[in-house]
């Protein structure tokens, strides 16, 4: 039941249904009966709306009702007031039931393009009501812009600080690595540590995104005096400028590496976390059953997804 502050006393939203009716039939026995409630519990509700609000809100005439002054100026602002509500009630009801069973699932490019499917495909399979799923490709800080305004659900990205009504739950980890042409005197070895970089030009991404920040302080806390290019967005770009400049790329080991002629370095003393990837939402805005059960069972499933993922990257 709603309930509605007044000098300290309380309505409840019912009495202004029961006030609006009465208002309209003028009498007691026909709004009872339309409200499906009986005529002294009509009667009792007025008598309390009327002891709360210190007026009379009708004046009896034989067997009907009209309204007093007051009581006309009540009904101007109850009118309005419920139209509003029942508006607004029923564009939600509808939202609710044209959203029901979608979940608008944003992703950074490395994870819309293959992990997330794959992850989706073996959800649906374990429910029984399979929910509709629109993709969504976009950077980190894009994709919490996009939760903020309603345009997704869920975010599969870095975490992104300034949101901090958001829920950022590790989700999995890429392995970050070392990458350079098969021309490359590294392309002799497989294991490699910051400090055997010194001299090398490297390139990474750039510092403007989390995962350019993260990789370059996880980098140069192990090796201040390293030469570091931050200035590519993702592995595509690094990748290419790491065969036509014979650089060094350190870079999350991802599914867009694969469609290149080069050699992968496993890269130590770098923390494991050093490339976290997050499941994000708001918490205050998820409604949708379907969005909850979804994010209920990629918490429970955040090991395999790890183990999975790194299977299917293993140098």
């Amino acid at each position: 039941m709603v309930l509605i502050k007044h000098r300290g006393n309380t309505m409840n939203l019912n009495q202004l249904y029961y006030f609006r009716e009465l208002a309209e039939k003028q009498q007691y026995t026909q709004a009872s009966n339309n409200l499906f409630i009986s005529q002294p519990t009509l009667s009792l509700s007025i008598k309390q709306l009327e002891k709360e609000l210190h007026c009379k809100l009708f004046i009896h005439n034989g067997r009907y009702v009209k309204l007093t002054k007051y009581g006309r100026q009540f009904y101007n602002t109850v009118v309005n007031s419920l139209n509003i509500l029942d508006t607004g009630t029923r564009q939600l009801t509808q939202a609710i039931s044209q959203d029901e069973g979608n979940i608008n699932l944003a992703c950074i490019p490395t994870s819309v393009g293959n992990l997330m499917p794959h992850i989706v495909t073996e959800y649906l399979q374990q429910v029984e009501k399979a929910p509709h799923f629109i993709y969504h490709d976009s950077p980190s800080l894009q994709i919490c812009n996009g939760i903020k305004n309603g345009w997704y659900d869920i975010g599969i990205c870095s975490y992104v600080a300034g949101f901090d009504n958001f829920t950022f739950i590790p989700l999995y980890t890429e392995e970050v690595i070392a990458i350079c042409s098969k021309d490359n005197d590294l392309a002799q070895i497989n294991e490699i540590t910051p400090e055997e970089l010194r001299g090398e030009s490297i390139i990474t991404y750039t510092k403007d995104i989390t995962i350019g920040k993260d990789i370059t302080n996880a980098l140069l806390s192990q090796a201040s005096d390293l030469m570091i290019a931050n200035s590519m967005h993702d592995e595509l770009a690094i990748a290419g400028q790491v065969l036509s400049n014979n650089m060094v790329g350190i870079v999350a080991n991802t599914i867009y590496l694969e469609g290149f002629n080069l050699h992968k370095i496993k890269l130590l003393n770098i923390p494991t976390d050093t490339r976290q990837v997050y499941l994000v939402f708001n918490p205050e805005s998820i409604t949708s059953s379907t969005s909850l059960d979804f994010i209920d069972w990629l918490k429970a499933n955040k090991s395999q997804i790890n183990e999975k993922l790194h299977k299917k990257r293993d140098i």
